[in-house]
């Protein structure tokens, strides 16, 4: 019996003994993979990093020489989620072999911040993405901003103001010219939201280097929810706005017409 009873807990034992090894084994490995693509990451940010207070663009040839395709299929998302600004010409489709930055300044501080928190393994769950769907469920976004990219660079920087009556002058009538159906259809709303004069000298003249800036905020999102508004939306909201300040303009006018009728007739 006795014998029956130690037979039985040293199988026991070994079988948790067994399993905890196992599953201690499984853990190992997959720590040290992490520990591995971490620092794949942590590599491409060092070559982006090299190039702080430039542009992005002119790291972009190094990044892609500098990491393999394998390397970027595992990383890619996760930095793009992070706060690497990447993109995808309006000419081209994605292409893991030709990572395309933006024109934004590289912040050294902002690299270290993403550094500190790969090390810390709080990205662990971006990495492995696969960066071909990803990319190519953002592409409509893209392809937006690249549109409007092109109205900033195309007409706004071409279109002047009369300093008189303070109208604007676009540089061509048709704008199928240059634009599809669909481009022109996203860049309705965007297309009356800057048409300001802010972007304008006083002799109604583009200043470009606001424009520039206007172009980096649409690379970076800051435009997003103009180029996604239904431009039909947009106008049943401007009309209930303007409905709301006649109304509000119309009422004013009523009560000081009253008051002003009381002091006639207390003055009679």
């Amino acid at each position: 019996m006795n014998e029956i009873i130690i037979a039985f807990l040293t199988a026991l034992v070994g079988g948790l003994i067994g399993t905890y090894s196992g599953a201690r084994f499984l853990n190992l490995r997959e720590d040290y993979k992490m520990k591995k693509v971490r620092a794949i990451a942590i590599k491409a940010l060092d070559v982006i990093k090299k190039y702080s207070k430039q542009s992005y663009m002119n790291a972009e040839s190094d990044f892609n020489t500098s990491l393999s395709i394998t390397e970027k299929r595992m990383v890619i998302v996760a930095l793009h989620k992070l706060g690497i600004p990447m993109g995808v010409p309006a000419n081209e489709v994605f292409d893991i072999r030709k990572i395309h930055f933006l024109d934004k300044v590289i912040d050294k501080d902002e690299i270290d911040g993403i550094v500190f928190q790969i090390e810390k393994g709080y990205c662990d769950n971006l990495f492995y993405q696969d960066p071909d769907t990803y990319f190519a469920a953002n592409y409509t976004l893209f392809a937006m901003r690249n549109a409007g990219k092109k109205y900033v660079k195309e007409i706004l920087s071409k279109m002047v103001i009369n300093p008189e009556t303070k109208q604007f002058k676009e540089p061509m009538n048709d704008l199928s010219r240059i634009f599809t159906l669909g481009e022109f259809k996203a860049i309705q709303v965007l297309r009356e939201q800057v048409r300001d004069q802010m972007y304008f000298d006083e002799n109604g003249q583009p200043i470009k280097e606001k424009l520039d800036t206007l172009i980096k905020d649409i690379d970076m999102g800051l435009w997003d929810s103009y180029l996604m508004w239904n431009y039909e939306a947009y106008q049943s909201v401007m009309m209930q706005i303007q409905m709301g300040q006649a109304i509000a303009g119309a009422a004013q006018r009523t009560v000081v017409n009253e008051v002003d009728t009381k002091t006639e007739k207390k003055k009679e």
